[in-house]
């Protein structure tokens, strides 16, 4: 339920419930407006971009020491925002508006309320219908080296596992800034293992990159990503000391996102 896959596209349930709850406060306004309350569509639109990029500037100045780029702050692929200073935004612009334009004092609180109301009940509902996630799985995986490790071996610390593949190419754009992690200090052990492919290809892929292995786990027969249900690569999953898991990030990380994560297993 992280996600909805539609064939071989992956798409985060987040932004699908942001455009289902414009959809229906253009809808409300519509209503709003036949019924004489005035027109309050031409500011939905402005109000909901103006709160993204509130969200996305909160996070993005919270965590400004992990950005190396304007460019990687604008690049939203990571999902990074903050969410209650989205809201903010949005209700303090709603209320602006309606103060600024008498004319939309009844349709745009109402309309808007009716696409926050959507947004919050989908993301309830999601919440409600995710099945328990179980906790790390007693499986033993092989390193690039042929040594086995036991999954169960690294429990007692937080830990955040990457499934990742050599084809994918958000897991080879985050595949450097994951190692790089893994080889430093970060609050939690992060380890690489790769999803349904062969020991030659992994081993290939990373010398020909010049990427040094971090101690990447073999899963051919693809046993975790079948076990936490994920729609689709890079999965990433945040998990307490005690093995069970937080959170399920799907898609690309940064290095902004990866640290929030992280963040939040020592809570």
């Amino acid at each position: 339920m992280d996600a909805l896959r539609l064939g071989p596209i992956v798409l985060p349930w987040a932004p699908l419930l942001l455009v289902l709850g414009y959809a229906v406060a253009v809808w409300v306004a519509g209503v709003a407006q036949k019924a004489g309350r005035g027109n309050a569509e031409p500011a939905l639109l402005p109000l909901l971009i103006g709160a993204l990029v509130v969200a996305r500037a909160v996070f993005v100045a919270r965590h400004s020491a992990d950005y190396s780029s304007v460019l990687a702050m604008i690049d939203i692929r990571d999902r990074g925002f903050d969410p209650w200073a989205g809201w903010a935004a949005a209700a303090a612009g709603v209320a602006f508006w309606a103060w600024r334009r008498p004319a939309w004092r009844m349709s745009l609180p109402l309309s808007a309320s009716a696409g926050a109301a959507i947004v919050l009940a989908g993301m309830g509902a999601l919440t409600l219908l995710q099945p328990a996630r179980p906790p790390l799985p007693d499986l033993t995986l092989q390193t690039l080296q042929g040594r086995l490790v036991a999954l169960a071996s690294l429990r007692g610390q937080p830990l955040v596992v990457n499934l990742w593949a050599t084809w994918c190419p958000p897991c080879r754009r985050e595949l450097p800034l994951l190692i790089q992690a893994a080889q430093e200090q970060t609050g939690a052990r992060i380890v690489l293992v790769n999803e349904g492919e062969a020991l030659p290809r992994v081993a290939a892929y990373l010398q020909r990159e010049k990427l040094t292995d971090p101690g990447v786990l073999l899963d051919p027969g693809n046993r975790l990503l079948s076990l936490y249900q994920s729609p689709g690569l890079p999965t990433t999953l945040f998990i307490r000391a005690d093995g069970t898991v937080q959170r399920v990030h799907i898609g690309e990380l940064s290095t902004a996102t990866l640290q929030q994560g992280i963040a939040a297993l020592r809570k």
